[in-house]
């Protein structure tokens, strides 16, 4: 699998987005994830704050490894918002019963309002 780093302009992110309902007007930094020359899944962020990015997609085209490929887009967008310099990363959910806040549960991410999560980067110095 191999990790495609692009923006709200790609026209697979576009067609993934329209294939799942939604449309992306915002600035957005966007992966895809690639498996034999298919996008599997893709997810994308915003800036939330000065000091926050905004997770605002994670699209799965496959049910198999679901939560693998969840974890991996994942923890890549995270590495690239912290050398973007931000301090913490959010994404808000329309719902408790979302099937996604398990994941990122596991991925040390906390409930800091009713549908929004959170996790604080940990600095280095």
């Amino acid at each position: 699998m191999e990790i495609i780093v692009t923006d709200e302009r790609d026209e697979r992110f576009i067609e993934m987005c329209d294939s799942f309902g939604c449309e992306v007007n915002d600035p957005q930094v966007v992966l895809l994830l690639s498996s034999f020359n298919k996008i599997v899944g893709c997810t994308s962020f915003k800036v939330y704050d000065a000091d926050s990015a905004e997770i605002t997609t994670l699209f799965l085209n496959s049910y198999d490894d679901r939560e693998r490929i969840s974890y991996k887009l994942i923890r890549q967008l995270e590495k690239i918002a912290i050398d973007y310099e931000f301090k913490s990363i959010v994404v808000s959910f329309d719902s408790k019963e979302d099937i996604l806040i398990d994941v990122f549960e596991k991925l040390d991410y906390e409930f800091v309002e009713e549908l929004l999560m959170k996790k604080e980067f940990k600095s280095l110095i």
